[in-house]
């Protein structure tokens, strides 16, 4: 099939106002269902050159280079066996007749092919293949019915349904339109504009054409290019107003998915609205009306403008601001409310009601968690040497702002809140940050907390949860996680290692447990679990943050004491991989480790008298050397410095292994000489198990 045989296919659905939420999963959806099954079909495209379009009112796609129909294929039956084909006289038998009847052709047409096990009847059958226009509407069909829509909507009589009613379909390949009905609407060339701008229909003449026709009729069908715009656009309508647009991803992707011609319209708020915290006002204008706040250029402070995104362009805009500025004016009101309200009482006075707040139905209430982290806290201050005062004080607050009335209204401002409100009733600042800090990371990206105060107490709460939840049997099950623990670990081992906090890790969990016992026991083994489940979590951070599979499985082999110790020891072993003698070493370690695990005895002291070959002597001196100048470095978690020392070992190793039997008949020497060998592994597992490093 040449080139000038395959066109571009271009499928559109035109529907009524679509969910924002589901629109980019719904178009992508579509088109993978459509692409999967032309590659099925043999039908071949352009893989790397496909596009997704959608809008409030579309999904589309466009596939390149698609084939007007399925190649030919040839197809090589197999009859009966020549045998069992034709009796004695010749004539064929049923067996011959049946096969030429199911290929349509007569017994003399049949091949006969000799193979290892006789000579057989064989019919090569020609299938020519199907045209697009056959196979593409079940095509749309399937990838349409296997779509993720949670409510699907029937309208007028008709017996199907979609997200939404469909409107209008458009499919072409090339600049021909392939014929076909799908939600009863017959397929055409003609696609519809902006509902104000240009509502009529539009034709588009080919498929590449498709985007240049719907921008002339005032909409921007393509997603990044009308996110783009609208960034862009909320840029400089900030500017104008000597402010700065604060631009989220995911208010922009938000915003791209209800305006299908962006325009962006200045404005402003009451300057008295800004005594509110401005995470409160922020809230109010994103979460709510879709805005953009806007922030100082130099400061970064709040200020009284904001920037909203109109989908049509008015002839009166000052109207239009006019009214944009009514409406957000009784919100910020609101939050203005919420806040003096929330002010009538210190915070500390909302603690006694967190007891009719459930936390877990058999881990207690709020109030019952609240008491948890104190304790943890102070166990962790004490064991990683800070002093726990605010991170204590912060402890017993850092729920409160839970029962105010605006973390009600808006529940992702918990811990940023309590912040406010705990400074407000005159709490040191420590304390005040370390409350809005605790819930840090939020999510993949976040940083952890500022405050060492924030830390302590982060880390605490998190751990209360994951231990908490592993005692009562209610751990993550495959994609089923409702307490979200995989988030609460992996925030955990985030501020282990990233402030760093060297708390071990057994007497870390102890505390948990220990703080839970007034309200469940926690069984050893589920104790275990949740320190696997975090270690586990830390394992796959490593490798996220690129550092080779096999080597962060070398160090987590080995014990591990403190998270950031552990980071320490994957530092200097992959410095250690870099030199020439690890090869080999690895490589002796490894033939070390399978000795070592055949061999069933413990190994025991070393008899310096029975060191017979000068090969295994040499290896011991250089163990004791080497014990006596490097533990001191391991101590210090001077790993770098201890590994590169090892690396001397590789010139004694090789020729112990070369002139020395391990596994020696007599008895006394094998023992000896895994003796040495326990004692020369001890030493490089004090960083990793470098048998996992191949």
């Amino acid at each position: 099939m040449t080139d000038s045989d395959r066109q571009d296919l271009l499928v559109e659905l035109g529907c009524e106002e679509l969910p924002p939420g589901t629109l980019q999963q719904l178009a992508e959806a579509f088109c993978n269902g459509v692409r999967s099954q032309l590659e099925a079909a043999g039908i071949e495209y352009h893989a790397d050159d496909s596009r997704v379009f959608y809008t409030p009112r579309r999904l589309a796609f466009r596939l390149a280079g698609v084939a007007g129909r399925q190649p030919d294929q040839v197809q090589e039956r197999k009859g009966p066996s020549v045998a069992a084909a034709f009796d004695a006289d010749g004539q064929p038998t049923q067996a011959a007749l049946g096969f030429a009847r199911s290929v349509d052709r007569p017994v003399e047409a049949l091949d006969r092919q000799k193979t290892d096990k006789g000579e057989w009847l064989f019919c090569r059958v020609e299938n020519p293949g199907k045209p697009l226009g056959e196979l593409l509407f079940p095509m749309l069909e399937k990838a349409l019915a296997a779509l993720p829509v949670a409510k699907p909507m029937r309208w007028a009589a008709h017996d199907y349904s979609f997200v939404r009613p469909v409107h209008w379909l458009l499919v072409l390949h090339g600049d021909t339109v392939v014929p076909g009905r799908l939600f009863g609407l017959e397929a055409g060339r003609e696609t519809h504009g902006h509902r104000v701008h240009a509502p009529g229909p539009h034709a588009v003449d080919r498929a590449t054409e498709y985007e240049q026709v719907l921008e002339n009729a005032r909409v921007l069908v393509d997603p990044e290019l009308r996110r783009e715009r609208i960034r862009e656009a909320a840029v400089k309508a900030a500017r104008e107003a000597g402010a700065q647009a604060r631009i989220t991803p995911a208010l922009l992707t938000e915003v791209s998915h209800i305006v299908e011609w962006p325009v962006a319209i200045p404005c402003a708020f009451d300057t008295g609205f800004l005594e509110v915290p401005p995470e409160a006002l922020i809230a109010s204008m994103e979460d709510h009306q879709k805005f953009f706040p806007a922030e100082d250029p130099d400061s970064g402070a709040l200020t009284a403008n904001f920037v909203a995104i109109a989908n049509i362009e008015s002839n009166d805009p000052g109207a239009v601001r006019d009214g944009l500025e009514r409406v957000i004016r009784p919100r910020l009101a609101d939050a203005r409310f919420f806040w003096e309200q929330d002010l009538q009482q210190p915070l500390e006075a909302y603690a006694p009601r967190l007891d009719d707040v459930l936390f877990q139905k058999e881990l207690g209430s709020v109030s019952d968690k609240s008491r948890r982290l104190e304790i943890i806290v102070e166990q962790i201050a004490e064991l990683a040497g800070i002093k726990p005062d605010a991170a204590a004080r912060a402890a017993t607050l850092c729920k409160c702002d839970l029962l105010t009335q605006m973390v009600n209204e808006f529940p992702e401002l918990q811990g940023t809140m309590g912040g406010h409100y705990a400074r407000a009733s005159g709490e040191p600042d420590a304390v005040a940050r370390a409350i809005a800090e605790h819930y840090a990371p939020r999510f993949a990206g976040d940083n952890i907390p500022g405050t060492e105060a924030g830390r302590l107490l982060a880390l605490a709460d998190r751990l209360d949860t994951l231990v908490g939840i592993f005692a009562i049997g209610r751990k993550p099950t495959g994609s089923k996680d409702p307490f979200a623990l995989r988030r609460a670990a992996l925030g955990a081992v985030r501020i282990m290692l990233e402030a760093p906090l060297a708390v071990p890790l057994d007497p870390l969990f102890g505390a948990a447990a220990k703080a839970l016992q007034s309200q469940v026991t926690v069984p050893a083994e589920h104790l275990e679990e949740a320190r696997a489940f975090l270690l586990a979590r830390a394992r796959q951070h490593c490798i996220d943050q690129g550092h080779p599979t096999r080597l962060v499985n070398a160090v987590f082999a080995a014990p591990v004491s403190t998270l950031p110790d552990l980071a320490a020891r994957l530092e200097a072993l992959n410095a250690f991989m870099q030199l020439a003698e690890a090869e080999a070493l690895v490589a002796a370690n490894k033939r070390i480790g399978n000795i070592l695990q055949s061999a069933e005895q413990d190994a025991g002291d070393i008899d310096e008298d029975r060191l017979d070959l000068p090969e295994e002597k040499a290896l011991f001196e250089e163990v004791k050397r080497l014990e006596a100048t490097v533990l001191p470095h391991f101590d210090r978690g001077e790993y770098g410095v201890a590994l590169e020392a090892l690396a001397a070992l590789d010139r004694v190793i090789a020729p112990f292994f070369d002139a020395v039997m391990v596994m020696d008949d007599d008895p006394v020497l094998r023992h000896n000489r895994l003796s040495l060998l326990t004692r020369l592994k001890r030493l490089f597992d004090r960083v990793a198990d470098l048998s996992q490093a191949a």
